[in-house]
Parts: structure tokens; C-alpha cells; sequence
């Protein structure tokens, strides 16, 4: 489902909670409660990757994305900029090739960009890259419900929920049987607990949401909460 058909079903009441993407979720605290306990991070991603066609370093680079792709070009915009000195400037299109996957992303030189050149195309995870930026997985992923309606018993149904296929990976792992880049990448690179390193990756997400002016200030990360003797539990 779309990222803007997700969050028109969570503001209208016909979806009680949703997996959204973590910006999402971090960039409208006054229509969404983040559940706490589980989300989807990883440390490598090869399901996001940026190719570039120049050398890494160019002083500027365009990236072209559908609506899908926003949180990898975010990030991508990120990494670039802090670990390689590239201004990025960021174009969402609704008329992406149809042969591309909605979540494509695609680099091209910006005009009059001299530091372009004929270099051999270099491939690079996001997630590694934020991983090496920052220390933290990233979130790709958060449960969430509309403002004010994260009661415990979904909190504890999506918690336990998540905590289960976690802990049972080898098993629910059998859907990929036919893909095995898949079946890999459920089994060892998926975390779907929303630990301490998590929290602290979406703090530091919520900065750049604010430098990139996808947010008015920087917003706290705020969860909703279970009783305090269940809190304890889930982050254990």
C-alpha cells in the first residue's frame, strides 16, 4: 500500500495500526502514536542502495524518486552530505519509468556540475552508511495508530505479535523458500525489536527531518506507553 494511501486510512479510522515508514511517523507526532517494543531496523539494507554514476565526493548530485522512495532519499541525502561532502537536492516525480520499483532512486549529475564524471558506478547501502554515521541501525519502520487511540491491548497485540514471528524466524522465514536473497535477509538482517539503539537512531533521524525542513523544529520521539511493570518487559 502507498505511503499516502497508509496515512489517510490510520487519520480516517478505517485502519486501527499500521507499519509506516519512520519519517512519517516522526514528522507528524500530532496525528500519530508510535507503539513502543517493536519496529523494523537493520544494519545493511540491500534493498536500499543508491548507484552513483560519478565519483563519490562531487561537490553536488540530483537524486529523482517516486513518493515511495522519500525515506531512502532522505537518507540518502544525509549520508552524502556528512560522509562524502555532496550537496543533494532532492526531486520527488510521480512519472517514474515503469520499469523501475516505486522505491527506486535515481542519481544524475546537476547541470554545470564539473566533479561529473566517466568513473564506473558505485553502489552503496543506506543503511551501512547510517550505520557508519551514526553507530545505530536505521528504522525504516514503526507501528503506529492514530492520535490518542494506542489502547494496551494493541499495543500488547501488535508487541506480542512481532516478538513471536521474532522468535520464530526459521519458520515464518518458509514464505521466502523461492527467493533466497529474501530468505537471507529476514532471517539475520531484520531486527523487530524497537530497543535502545533504535530509539536512539529515530532521535537522531528527528534532526535531520528538521535540517531538511520536513519539520518545523526538532520533535521529541514520543511513544505510547503500556503499564509501567509491561514497559519493563518489552524492553527487556
Amino acid at each position: 500500500m502507498a505511503r499516502t494511501e497508509i496515512l489517510k486510512e490510520l487519520r480516517d479510522g478505517i485502519a486501527d495500526v499500521a507499519l509506516i515508514p519512520s519519517d512519517l511517523a516522526l514528522a507528524h507526532p500530532e496525528d500519530f502514536d508510535i507503539l513502543p517494543a517493536v519496529a523494523v531496523s537493520t544494519w545493511n539494507n540491500p534493498y536500499a542502495i543508491l548507484t552513483v554514476s560519478q565519483t563519490l565526493g562531487s561537490k553536488t548530485l540530483g537524486i529523482i524518486h517516486g513518493n515511495e522512495g522519500s525515506l531512502s532519499a532522505l537518507v540518502a541525502a544525509v549520508v552524502l552530505k556528512e560522509h562524502y561532502g555532496t550537496v543533494v537536492a532532492l526531486n520527488e516525480r510521480d512519472d517514474l519509468p515503469a520499469e523501475l520499483s516505486p522505491h527506486a532512486l535515481i542519481s544524475v549529475p546537476l547541470e554545470g556540475d564539473a566533479s561529473a564524471s566517466d568513473a564506473d558506478p558505485i553502489t552503496i547501502d543506506l543503511a551501512q552508511e547510517w550505520y557508519e554515521l551514526t553507530s545505530y541501525p536505521f528504522v525504516w519502520a514503526v507501528f503506529a495508530t492514530r492520535k490518542g487511540a494506542a489502547g494496551p491491548d494493541v499495543i500488547r497485540a501488535v508487541r506480542d505479535a512481532m516478538i513471536a514471528i521474532d522468535d520464530n524466524r526459521v519458520a515464518f522465514s518458509k514464505k521466502w523458500n523461492d527467493n533466497p536473497e529474501m530468505e537471507s535477509f529476514f532471517l539475520n538482517d531484520l531486527r523487530m525489536r524497537l530497543d535502545d539503539l533504535a530509539v536512539a537512531s529515530l532521535t537522531e533521524m528527528c534532526d535531520h527531518l528538521y535540517f531538511y525542513g520536513l519539520t518545523e523544529e526538532i520533535n521529541p520521539v514520543m511513544f505510547a506507553s503500556l503499564p509501567p511493570d509491561e514497559d519493563e518487559d518489552a524492553q527487556a
